[in-house]
């Protein structure tokens, strides 16, 4: 028979050497807490400020799109104002003759039409832009004999156009320049058979 001493046998199990007194688990818990507490409050206030930032940016934004309507405005009445090659002419305009049809007043969706109930040749249009430093040529367009008119092309409101029209000989008829808005004709040139060539020249608007 084995006997223990009877010391170990009083001292009991000994304390596991992993487990933390209760006074620290509670220390770690407040310094937890404390940091969560202090991540919190260092997002909210970055919250603030970024909503602060789109705040003023919304502002800035707001006041570009004002000014941008008011250069809109602005430049739709430039538009609309007579080109300053244009407005001379409309105070003075020149004589008209064969060669020149002339219109005297500004010419809404201008149209050119053969005035004629019979087969016409084919009339090539070349529309230019009169400017203080020369003539830009807008567009090229062929009046065919199965047409009764063309619309011509305007890229800006106001100014000055010259057309020069060209049809190979053979038909005698009118060339007429109308105004669309109205169906008035404004200028008229005779094409004969040793004037197979000429000219309009007018003030021209868009209506669309």
């Amino acid at each position: 028979m084995i006997t223990l001493p009877l010391v170990v046998l009083l001292a009991g199990p000994a304390p596991h050497p992993t487990a933390a007194p209760p006074a620290q688990s509670q220390q770690s818990a407040s310094d937890e807490s404390s940091a969560l507490r202090a991540e919190k409050t260092r997002l909210e206030g970055q919250l603030r400020a970024l909503s602060a930032q789109v705040q003023e940016r919304d502002t800035l934004l707001a006041s570009v799109r004002e000014e941008l309507s008011g250069v809109r405005e602005d430049l739709h009445e430039l538009k609309e104002r007579p080109q300053p090659v244009a407005a001379p002419f409309l105070v003075s305009p020149p004589q008209g003759s064969d060669r020149l049809g002339v219109a005297r007043s500004a010419v809404f969706a201008p149209r050119v039409e053969v005035e004629s109930f019979r087969r016409h040749d084919t009339v090539t249009l070349r529309m230019r832009r009169v400017e203080a430093g020369g003539l830009r040529t807008v567009g090229e367009l062929e009046l065919t004999p199965d047409a009764p008119g063309i619309d011509l092309p305007l890229d800006q409101n106001g100014a000055l156009y010259l057309v020069e029209w060209a049809t190979s000989e053979g038909h005698l008829y009118n060339l007429v320049l109308r105004d669309g808005a109205s169906g008035q004709p404004v200028a008229s040139v005779p094409v004969r058979e040793k004037q197979s060539e000429g000219r309009f020249v007018l003030v021209g608007y868009r209506v669309d």
